[in-house]
């Protein structure tokens, strides 16, 4: 029955956008839904907040592939424009749905903006960083399929020629922190007097290393290294068994 209903509301959104897309007109120069969602694409959220009452809180849009297109539906409720936003898509690419948001005006500013659909894929981010250390590098890297808690956000840093990814649940403030950077000395001269080794299931050797701000497992794999730590301000119960759990998946 979930399975069904999931369907239903998919197939909802898609003939939606293709309603809009065909029989809508673009937004009004000096509407003030119009200025508020252009600002905040162009410009961010504190630009955009001069199109907003104070307490109006404004949606986070959790990838950060380009936004390069919108339409608009009126809606029977009095001051309410749906708002359909699409990411920016490759040539051979489909078109993909952003989000849709329910927005509420007066004739000055947006007083509330309701989230109907959320299409942001935060593992996106992921692919695009790994693909660009993969090209810099010229080698290829291990790529986490399971975590303890969903990920809810995901950013990356590349730094000379090490990549650092940040997979976060924003309710249990969670992080996973994985770090890939080229094999520069032996395992056996990382391990501290209190470290353990593991196996996994690859057979690789892992050294689990408990440390102040987190815990943390290492291995080396090809021409890399792995060091997956998860902080301990999460808001969960963390053991050994969950780095492994995310060791296991990279294989």
């Amino acid at each position: 029955m979930k399975r069904i209903m999931i369907t239903i509301i998919t197939l909802g959104i898609l003939f939606l956008s293709t309603q809009t897309g065909m029989a809508t007109p673009p937004f009004k120069e000096g509407n003030v839904v119009s200025n508020f969602i252009h600002t905040l694409v162009r410009n961010g959220e504190n630009q955009a907040r001069s199109f907003t009452v104070p307490d109006v809180k404004i949606p986070e849009i959790r990838e950060k592939t380009p936004i390069n297109g919108f339409s608009g539906l009126n809606s029977p409720n009095e001051n309410v424009r749906v708002i359909i936003g699409y990411f920016e898509s490759g040539e051979n690419e489909p078109e993909r749905i952003a989000f849709i948001w329910e927005v509420t005006s007066n004739k000055e500013k947006v007083t509330d903006i309701r989230v109907v659909f959320d299409g942001s894929n935060p593992f996106i981010n992921e692919a695009k960083a790994i693909q660009e250390y993969q090209d810099k590098m010229n080698t290829s890297i291990l790529a986490a399929s399971e975590f303890p808690f969903d990920i809810t956000h995901i950013d990356a840093d590349f730094n000379k020629d090490t990549l650092m990814l940040r997979y976060r649940n924003a309710d249990l403030q969670g992080l996973v922190q994985v770090k890939i950077a080229p094999i520069d000395t032996d395992l056996k001269k990382l391990k501290g007097e209190n470290d353990e080794y593991y196996t996994l299931k690859s057979g690789t050797k892992a050294l689990y290393q408990n440390v102040p701000s987190a815990h943390q497992l290492i291995f080396q794999h090809k021409n890399s290294r792995y060091s997956i730590g998860i902080s301990k301000t999460t808001k969960k119960d963390i053991a050994v068994e969950d780095l492994l759990k995310i060791a296991n998946s990279m294989f």
